[in-house]
């Protein structure tokens, strides 16, 4: 639903976008959801070029959009959750899924290119999400997502633990794909083959109410 981002993660695959601050028309995107949902539309998404959250109507419009009859979903990196608009994200999205790129401050800042208090923002909100989730009983799926990098590897068990103490439900760690169209090639060519030992030591801290999925 918007352009611009408030992060400059390293591994940015919409770089060459230019993180231009333009946005959906909230009346025109609300009339053409109501239109898919006529179509058979199952399911809406909202992620894209920029960071959803930072979209002022998102939770008013995911509130509508729901009596519409579509499931909606989210990919964030959660620094705009705030205490006014949080549970209208838990209580509208079937799932939400948090970008968190770094098991510590320092790496948080390296990785995400912005200010390391972030890292602690973002744990903070995934953890009031599952608190909010709990107390009135949401359906919604919590999850995180971390891209597996050079610079993190060594973190990524130290996010692990962090994340299970905050109540979700599942974190993923992703390879890294180089876009066709981005602008940095700092990790192209990127293998994994000295990584591959991490998916035990994970499998270590999975449980059944906190599932780590290594892909």
């Amino acid at each position: 639903p918007i352009g611009a981002c408030n992060h400059r993660c390293t591994f940015c695959s919409v770089d060459y976008l230019g993180y231009v601050n333009v946005s959906q028309d909230k009346e025109v995107l609300l009339s053409r959801l109501k239109e898919m949902a006529t179509k058979g539309v199952k399911s809406v998404m909202f992620a894209g070029e920029g960071e959803p959250a930072l979209w002022g109507p998102l939770p008013e419009v995911l509130e509508e959009t729901k009596t519409f009859g579509i499931d909606m979903s989210m990919t964030t990196n959660m620094i705009p959750f705030t205490s006014s608009n949080t549970e209208k994200f838990v209580a509208n999205c079937t799932w939400i899924k948090a970008s968190i790129n770094a098991g510590n401050k320092k790496g948080y800042e390296e990785i995400h290119q912005t200010k390391g208090s972030d890292f602690d923002l973002a744990l903070n909100n995934l953890e009031r999400s599952a608190q909010i989730k709990s107390q009135k009983n949401y359906e919604c799926t919590l999850g995180a997502q971390m891209l597996l990098l050079p610079e993190n590897r060594d973190q990524v068990e130290e996010l692990a633990l962090r994340l299970k103490d905050t109540g979700i439900n599942y974190f993923v760690v992703k390879p890294y794909t180089q876009s066709l169209y981005g602008l940095s090639r700092k990790y192209q060519g990127l293998q994994y083959d000295d990584m591959m030992h991490l998916e035990a030591r994970l499998q270590e801290i999975s449980t059944d109410s906190f599932e780590i999925v290594f892909r």
